[in-house]
């Protein structure tokens, strides 16, 4: 069967005249053409029967071994209407059901090309049409190493190989079978990494109408698809592989440019001499600035996933739901309502059940999930554990078909990389400076919290608008660990408004009603970025019934550069109760550029200067530490030694340790007197008038070194933490 059987005469040809002029391909009847020959074979079968390892080949299509016919049926794929795809028809499997494999995927619907020399065969074969094939008498064989349908040509150089057929000859051996029905076509989701390399995969691959999600263009925003007249070849990737797309000079979209960011991209799955690639239908394939259903940034609903699922359709993604119970134990085929528990705590951790709300109790609206031994899905998600998770919402990924005789979501393998939860961890105080996450991000780096769902335990991030999320960012400092939280919408998409959200915390289990934290932030001369902090009573700030805002000591942007590392001061919760989430809040409109804004050492429930017994009287001033380490409040004395001032208004970059050049309206203050290091250090503004003429250095430069007393409210002043003195004493 592998060798090259031709029997072209002069009379096949001859005829083909005849059966073009029999058929009339114009004007179907109403309800559209019925074909008069019934499918016998699988797109798959036909392939594997006629397959052979060789880069090319061509081989004749006898009959079976019964005299049968091969007769097979397809849906069309491919438009050639854009110009992009050149004299080829792909169709896709209509004939056989599609099978599950033992993990519980589904395999996509075979496809395979027939290449016809035509041109606008779009307005015959639209998209969705469905063609059946008597393949007897036909040419199937290899061109470059794509299998497909022809006619024989040969090449000193190659070898046989297959070329165009001529329409006439298709048309006499295919039939139109009803009216096109696109919305049945089967894209299958994939990763460029997961193409395959064997034989089997390879045979099973080529032709297929694939999609890939978070893809970007090598060249994005600097190249076009193409040159005039020049079929062009541009790079794809999706961060862990990479391929080629094939882009004709002659296609409608060959001059548009390249799109920059990251987005899905759908074609017909295409092979050369073993490398695949890929070839657009039209622009329409390129989908970047909206995200395709199952994708992360738009997920299916439990709803839209079972319709996928009972339709038989080979779907992989993103789903979105609210977890409503577990299999009770011992079902392995759920039958009724009675399988499922609906309440929690469950008797077993290894499933989950999800519904598009809490309420439903009907197992025909729920999706099951497996939940894998010993991994972070179970360990967070299982409600045998986690009682509290019951009617909480879950974004999971996976391959949507059937398990457990029901609608299921199998393929997940439990890593954080393939699910979102906000699991409900209520506690009782918080202590989170972030540095145990050292080993997970890099010095001078990031990690997006959404991508790698690190913090868990109750945290969340929330993006109620644009494109940017609260990362994770580590910089030490002199050697010592230093990770915290970190926001910018450098290269996002404005407005911002991005989250980061505490677990619950039951205030009335906390020892001091109190929240503490540092900031620091880099302006960049925007002049719409700001960063708040508010009182929550849900851990979602678009549907809270509480939303509070609080009013911590934040630090003021430099000129350049970023402030200093800033104490909030010990925020009062005092006339909070029951659980509360404290959320921390970006928000910006359109700008020239964005402030970045950084925060670290969240305290809830325990005063962040309570090593100190001093309460910031007169009898026991506070020390700078105490300021540096969060004391705040109004009229409260604070003592240190001068140290210096601050020559301008930004004392973080501006700081003078010496009493020449002095101004008179500042004083730097620390603990010792030999302080040199700004960020030790506390700026004490100088009332006018005695306070001013006594303490200043310009004016009394032997102050430099001595110890003082000064009194007023404590917050922000020449933009690092200090206060605006009324009083003092030496």
């Amino acid at each position: 069967m592998k060798h090259l059987k031709l029997f072209l005469s002069a009379a096949i040809f001859a005829s083909l005249a005849l059966a073009s002029c029999e058929d009339d391909w114009d004007t179907p009847p109403m309800g559209g053409p019925v074909a008069t020959i019934e499918a016998n074979t699988s797109i798959a079968e036909l392939k594997e029967a006629f397959w052979s390892e060789d880069v090319n080949y061509v081989d004749t299509i006898g009959k079976k071994e019964n005299g049968e016919h091969y007769i097979i049926k397809g849906r069309v794929i491919s438009s050639d209407e854009a110009g992009n795809v050149y004299k080829n028809l792909v169709i896709q499997d209509t004939y056989e059901p599609r099978s599950v494999n033992p993990d519980g995927t589904v395999n996509p619907a075979t496809c395979i090309t027939l290449s016809i020399n035509a041109n606008s065969m779009y307005t015959s074969y639209r998209p969705g049409q469905e063609v059946v094939i008597d393949a007897t008498d036909m040419y199937i064989g290899k061109y470059a190493g794509l299998q497909q349908f022809g006619l024989p040509e040969y090449k000193e150089a190659y070898g046989w190989q297959t070329t165009f057929m001529p329409l006439e000859f298709f048309q006499k051996h295919a039939q139109l079978n009803g009216l096109p029905e696109p919305e049945k076509i089967d894209t299958l989701i994939t990763s460029i990494s997961q193409l395959p390399t064997d034989a089997a995969g390879i045979r099973k691959f080529q032709s297929q109408l694939v999609r890939f999600d978070g893809v970007t263009f090598e060249k994005g925003g600097k190249d076009t698809f193409a040159q005039y007249q020049v079929t062009t070849s541009q790079n794809i990737s999706d961060g862990t592989a990479s391929m080629v797309v094939r882009t004709s000079g002659y296609a409608d979209f060959y001059w548009r440019t390249l799109p920059e960011g990251e987005g899905s991209i759908v074609g017909i799955l295409g092979y050369f001499n073993n490398t695949w690639q890929l070839t657009l239908r039209s622009y329409s394939d390129v989908i970047f600035g909206e995200a395709l259903p199952g994708a992360k940034s738009n997920p299916y609903t439990v709803d839209a996933a079972i319709a996928e699922i009972n339709a038989g359709k080979a779907a992989t993604g993103w789903v979105s739901g609210v977890i409503v119970g577990a299999l009770t134990p011992g079902v392995s085929s759920v039958a009724s309502n009675s399988d499922i528990e609906w309440t929690a705590p469950a008797t077993l951790p290894n499933t989950i059940v999800i519904a598009p709300d809490a309420s439903v109790k009907d197992f025909t609206k729920c999706l099951v999930v497996d939940l894998p031994e010993g991994s972070e899905l179970r360990k967070r998600a299982n409600l045998a554990d986690n009682p509290d998770n019951l009617g909480q919402p879950i974004l999971i990924k996976g391959n949507l078909t059937k398990e457990y005789g029901m609608a299921a979501i199998t393929g997940n393998t439990g890593s954080v990389s393939e699910f979102e939860f906000k699991s409900v961890t209520v506690v009782s105080s918080i202590d989170e400076n972030f540095d145990r996450f050292g080993d997970s991000v890099t010095s001078g780096s990031y990690v997006d919290f959404s991508d790698s769902n690190l913090l868990g335990e109750g945290w969340s991030v929330v993006t109620l608008k644009g494109n940017k999320d609260w990362s994770m960012r580590r910089f030490d400092e002199n050697n010592a660990l230093n990770v915290y939280a970190s926001i910018s919408g450098y290269k996002g998409t404005a407005p911002f408004d991005a989250w980061l959200i505490t677990p619950g915390v039951n205030a009335d289990k906390l020892a001091e009603k109190v929240l503490s934290f540092r900031s620091e932030v880099n302006g960049y001369g925007s002049t719409t970025s700001h960063f708040e902090v508010y009182v929550l009573n849900s851990p979602d700030p678009a549907t809270a019934t509480l939303k509070e805002k609080l009013n911590p000591t934040l630090p003021e942007a430099p000129g350049s550069g970023y402030s200093a590392w800033t104490p909030s001061g010990n925020v009062d919760l005092s006339k909070y109760s029951g659980v509360i989430y404290i959320g921390f809040r970006y928000e910006a409109t359109s700008d020239a550029n964005y402030a970045t804004w950084c925060i670290d050492d969240i305290v809830v429930g325990k005063k962040g200067a309570d090593a100190s017994a001093n309460d910031g009287s007169e009898a026991k001033p506070y020390t700078v530490a105490d300021v540096l380490a969060g004391a705040s409040g109004a009229d409260k004395w604070v003592t240190g030694y001068i140290v210096g001032y601050s020559s301008k208004a930004d004392a973080s970059s501006s700081a003078v340790f010496s009493a020449e050049g002095a101004n008179n309206l500042n004083v730097l203050i620390a603990d010792s007197a030999d302080e040199k290091n700004v960020a030790n250090c506390i700026a004490v503004g100088l009332a006018a008038g005695t306070t001013r003429n006594s303490v200043n250095l310009k004016d009394n430069p032997s102050n430099l070194g001595k110890k003082v007393a000064v009194q007023g409210t404590i917050g922000t002043v020449y933009k690092i933490p200090g206060l605006n003195a009324n009083a003092f004493k030496f």
